[in-house]
């Protein structure tokens, strides 16, 4: 493949991204107009949580319950080299990972549609149960703070010795 073939790739798969992140947008409006905003996103993210344990338990099938390993091969399988997903991440002297996501094309595709500020953190909030589904479970202590006003970069992961 010619490197102007892979930088075509990436940006393709940077849009199915987006188109994702559009995706959820919607079918949350869709849902708030209809249930009211609570319900809607509870739904919208135990479903989106449910896709995350599956795509976890693939991903750590037969893996110890060790945070920095499991961080490890999640960080191993990021979209195109980590370059979709930078992360700047940090490891503690409890045996603990923590990754901060300094870019998600999630949160640009709702930036680009020019999401109010509020609107955004909510939708983040909810793609946010991706992850919880991803980590929790895998015996490991797992928390993540969502993009919210004021804050720079996007999502924040936390995996530590249970």
């Amino acid at each position: 493949m010619t490197g102007r073939d892979a930088g075509q790739l990436e940006r393709e798969l940077k849009d199915a991204f987006k188109n994702r992140a559009l995706i959820y947008w919607e079918i949350y409006d869709e849902l708030r107009r209809e249930l009211g905003p609570e319900k809607a996103g509870a739904l919208l993210a135990r479903a989106i949580e449910r896709r995350g344990k599956a795509a976890g338990d693939a991903l750590f099938r037969g893996m110890p319950a060790d945070p920095v390993k499991i961080g490890e091969r999640f960080l191993a399988v990021s979209p195109a080299n980590g370059r979709l997903f930078p992360t700047d991440v940090r490891r503690d002297d409890k045996g603990g990972i923590h990754i901060q996501v300094t870019v998600c094309p999630l949160k640009e595709a709702w930036e680009e549609a020019k999401l109010p500020a509020a609107d955004m953190a909510t939708i983040c909030k909810i793609a946010g149960h991706f992850d919880n589904g991803v980590f929790v479970g895998r015996g490991v202590k797992f928390s993540a703070e969502t993009w919210t006003e004021g804050k720079s970069g996007c999502c924040c992961l936390h995996l530590e010795r249970s």
